[in-house]
């Protein structure tokens, strides 16, 4: 799996000033142990590499082991005067090892090639689930810094509203504004408080999003340090 075009995207978010936020490559790590699809991926992986030795099997020689046991009472009579009678007791053991190793069986070397294909099919599976993985928490991830800064925006513009109604108010109690200005100023104020209530819900449902990736969802995250350039992957670079 490459993660070449990430590296330098990792590494500034990972050199951003504020050392207490948490950065991609953590989240990352966190998603690596919480995420339910990147989880299942690794479950078929492990699954797939079971068939390689499973195909081997078939091509081993086969080993046969037989043990045995036999109890003998034997008892003889002599034919004297008079007669005597004698017995015996005591145990016969035997075992025996073989090997057999088939010329040639086409099912079987069929078999084998067969799961040595399933289990490169299940590593190209599994190293796409990384990269599907990688590209969420991105994702993500930038969808919640993105979020906050709209928000951010969205609080900033509702301030500045504010002291502009509060203007037009004081200006139309001495009689130098209109109610209309009044009343257009309210309307941008009750927008601007639409539209930071609409940042926060979105927010909200970003920080979900992250959070159902890692299983948690961090109190601050590190942005981009300014200044850093960021070059576009290269197609021969993606895969």
């Amino acid at each position: 799996m490459r993660m070449k075009p990430f590296l330098p995207l990792l590494a500034a978010l990972a050199l951003a000033a504020d050392a207490q936020a948490t950065d991609l490559l953590q989240v990352y790590r966190a998603a690596l142990g919480h995420d339910a699809q990147y989880a299942a991926a690794r479950a078929t992986r492990a699954a797939g590499l079971e068939k390689l030795p499973q195909g081997r099997a078939g091509l081993l020689p086969t080993v046969g082991l037989t043990a045995n046991t036999t109890w003998n009472d034997m008892e003889s009579t002599a034919r004297t005067s008079p007669p005597v009678t004698r017995g015996a007791d005591f145990n016969s053991n035997g075992w025996s090892v073989t090997l057999s190793q088939p010329l040639f069986r086409w099912q079987n070397w069929v078999g084998y090639r067969q799961a040595g294909l399933s289990v490169a099919l299940a590593e190209l599976q599994f190293a796409q689930a990384g990269q599907d993985l990688i590209l969420r928490v991105t994702q993500a991830y930038f969808d919640v810094l993105l979020a906050q800064e709209t928000l951010a925006t969205a609080q900033a513009q509702k301030a500045a509203i504010a002291q502009q109604l509060e203007l037009a108010k004081k200006s139309f109690e001495v009689g130098t504004a209109t109610i209309t200005d009044t009343h257009e100023a309210q309307a941008r104020h009750d927008l601007a408080l639409a539209a930071e209530i609409a940042a926060e819900n979105d927010l909200a449902v970003k920080r979900q999003a992250l959070r159902t990736l890692t299983g948690a969802a961090p109190a601050a995250l590190r942005g981009l340090r300014s200044g850093v350039r960021i070059d576009a992957p290269q197609p021969a670079d993606i895969g």
